[in-house]
Formats: structure tokens, sequence, C-alpha cells
């Protein structure tokens, strides 16, 4: 990059752009609990709402965002990893048949680390360091929080994303493997953690 990324926080006008991005980032999670839920809305206009509930971890509010020259160019979704679990909304939205393939992977938990629930970069700037600027944005907010290390999940047919985690410091530390309609398109995953020495 020829320039720095200017971090902010993310609003609740950006909800439907970060809607976009988290479903680009893990498609079959959220169409799996969201494609068809409500008939005639959208499985992002779905996740817009999900976002702009400012009482979950699953809100807007744990969105920092990475422009450059003004325009999105990466976001970063952490939060305390305790608060990792599925919002009281999609609770009440999604059923229960839903949400049994997919209650794993959005309870996972590793006390005393912030939870990158997504981590995405656009296109026109990949492979030019904004994914380590983010991971240096989510090791100076884990600081700030006291977190004693950053989490996140990992499928490993991903392997450009587990190649990057690695070289980042990540080690796996609990396998997951894939239920339901999820299991169509993966095998296996991990949670892996990154210790930073803070104090919790």
């Amino acid at each position: 990059m020829s320039t720095a990324p200017v971090f902010r926080p993310a609003t609740d006008d950006d909800a439907p752009a970060l809607a976009a991005r988290i479903r680009e980032v893990s498609p079959e999670v959220v169409d799996s609990l969201l494609q068809g839920l409500l008939p005639g809305i959208s499985v992002e206009n779905i996740l817009t709402m999900v976002l702009r509930d400012a009482s979950s971890h699953f809100s807007h509010k744990n969105c920092v965002l990475a422009e450059l020259d003004g325009a999105m160019a990466g976001l970063l979704f952490a939060y305390p990893a305790e608060h990792q679990g599925i919002p009281v909304l999609m609770e009440r939205m999604v059923s229960a048949r839903r949400l049994l393939p997919v209650r794993e992977l959005l309870t996972l938990c590793a006390p005393g680390s912030l939870y990158i629930n997504t981590l995405w970069v656009d296109a026109r700037v990949r492979g030019q360091g904004m994914a380590d600027a983010l991971m240096d944005y989510a090791r100076f907010w884990a600081g700030q929080m006291g977190r004693a290390a950053l989490s996140l999940f990992a499928w490993r047919d991903n392997t450009r994303a587990v190649a990057f985690y690695r070289r980042q410091g990540f080690s796996p530390v609990r396998e997951i493997t894939a239920q339901g309609p999820l299991a169509e398109r993966h095998s296996k995953g991990d949670l892996y953690i990154l210790p930073l020495g803070n104090t919790p």
C-alpha cells in the first residue's frame, strides 16, 4: 500500500456494507442460517438488521473499518471471546434445525482472548499489506482491552487464510468438523490462538 490505512469505528449507517462483506467471507454459514428465512427479504438485509442490534455482540459497534482514500478497504469484526454466541435476535428468528449445524461454530470461545469473527480485505488491495495492518490493529485493540490473546476460526481448505494466520503466529487448539449443509463445502476447521502476553 502506498499510503497507510485510516481506521475508524463502524456506524449504524455502515451496517449494509458490513453485511455484504461478512457474507462475502462466510457465505455458507450466513446463507445456511438466513437464506429464505423471511419471504421477500434478502440475506444481506436480514444480516443488516442483526448488525444494527446494538445490544448484541454481533453489532456494528464491534467492527472497525480500514479506509484508503475514504473508501472501505478492510474490515475487522471482533469482540471479547466470552461474548461469542448466537445473538438473541437470531435465536428468535432462526429455527433450531437451522442453528444446530452451526451452533458449535457460533459459540466457540477461547476465554481471555479477542475473538476475530471477520477479517476482510478488498480484492483490489490484497497482497499489499492490508491484512497485516488489520492484524496489527487487532493486537492493539486486544491490548487496549487487556486481552491475553487473539482467537479466530478457519476452515482447513481455506489454505491462503490458514497460511496467513500461521505466519502471524496463530496455532490451532481445537478441531471442528463441519455439520449439515456446511459439510458439502468443508470437512474440518480449527480454532486458532495467538498469545499476546497482555494481562486480562
